[in-house]
């Protein structure tokens, strides 16, 4: 390990909490009622940074296996996209 590594995995990690935080807060508004379409996108797009910074740090995929990095990180997006794809169906279906 580097000397900048355990401040980078420091730092990642207190990026991981902020946005597991920012995403609880935003899903506990709206207890049981409709979650407007702004906020899913907002905590999706909140997983799949979270998940990046995972795979990248926490996983050490950094610059290491770009390949095994980037279909680690297509199953989130893939997820968020089908999830965000629903919510707009429904949106819109009404």
């Amino acid at each position: 390990m580097k000397a900048k590594e355990p401040s980078r995995l420091f730092s990642s990690a207190n990026w991981v909490m902020m946005l597991a935080i920012v995403g609880a807060l935003l899903a506990a508004q709206w207890k049981h009622e409709a979650v407007p379409l702004a906020v899913v996108t907002t905590v999706l797009v909140l997983t799949v940074v979270k998940a990046r910074l995972i795979i990248l740090d926490f996983m050490d995929l950094r610059g290491e296996h770009p390949a095994m990095a980037a279909a680690l990180w297509a199953w989130p997006v893939f997820f968020s996209l089908a999830t965000l794809g629903r919510a707009l169906g429904s949106h819109w279906a009404g």
